[in-house]
């Protein structure tokens, strides 16, 4: 997986030595957020391989426990611009970063042009610990949902049973329509607080956010085939949820198609 950086609110997808020719040429801040395969989102200032291509003091920018932060201080690039940008490496961007990140961007937010999401974007990904306590609770808030029809259902059994005759054909089938129906409206809230917060009920219970490459929330539409993979994949082989394990950047199969990841808050 290649490396990536945001600039002004655009992603470019890059490795260690093209970017530190853009750091060289003033094209990246030391506050703007860089993704390292299987380390995640940080800074490019706390990056020990672009340390020393920034300009003295540039680095201090950060103060301690603020990493992944706009500093408020102004920052001006001491470097020259090339007589000729890089070229485009992938289609994240049709250009290579601009020659000037450090004015802001007509309709951005912020002081350096960069919105609030990416400001704070978290450094590395949950913890296999904290996504098996998200999928617990998201999985035990599912069922309780079903309840109503697993209910009716099993009434619809007992009163068969009860009656020595034919199980109630209608009461059954409104049990299995009302058991279906509790899993998928959950589904769509999760799907609804995941492209609105971030997290479903069981990521916020386990301090947990799904973003985009890009540091931004799933669109609802992403957010839907999100939760319809996660449960596709589950049914088709449960061995497919330990693919984690063995994955660089800690991806499910279903993060990789929709390009998101789960973080730590």
């Amino acid at each position: 997986m290649a490396w990536r950086v945001v600039v002004q609110g655009q992603t470019y997808e890059t490795n260690p030595e093209e970017l530190k020719q853009w750091v060289r040429e003033g094209r990246v801040l030391p506050t703007d957020q860089v993704f390292q395969p299987g380390l995640g989102w940080s800074a490019a200032a706390q990056i020990p391989e672009l340390q020393g291509w920034f300009p003295p003091g540039a680095t201090t920018l950060l103060a301690p426990g603020t990493e992944g932060r706009m500093s408020a201080s102004p920052y001006t690039s001491p470097y020259a611009a090339p007589s000729s940008p890089p070229p485009a490496t992938a289609p994240y961007a049709p250009q290579s970063p601009p020659f000037d990140p450090y004015t802001p961007a007509y309709g951005q937010v912020g002081s350096y042009g960069y919105s609030p999401m990416l400001a704070t974007m978290p450094a590395s990904p949950a913890s296999l610990g904290q996504r098996f306590i998200g999928s617990v609770v998201d999985g035990v808030l599912s069922m309780l949902c079903a309840l109503p029809g697993i209910f009716l259902y099993m009434s619809a059994i007992a009163a068969g049973a009860r009656d020595g005759a034919e199980i109630p054909a209608g009461r059954a089938t409104g049990g299995y329509l009302l058991i279906y129906l509790g899993i998928i409206g959950y589904g769509l809230l999760c799907a609804y607080m995941t492209s609105t917060s971030g997290a479903s009920p069981g990521k916020k219970v386990a301090g947990t956010v799904v973003l985009r490459e890009d540091g931004q929330y799933l669109s609802f539409g992403m957010a839907i085939l999100r939760e319809v993979l996660k449960n596709v994949f589950s049914n088709i082989c449960f061995l497919l949820n330990l693919w984690l394990l063995f994955d660089p950047a800690r991806q499910q199969l279903y993060d990789k198609v929709v390009r998101a990841n789960v973080y730590a808050r």
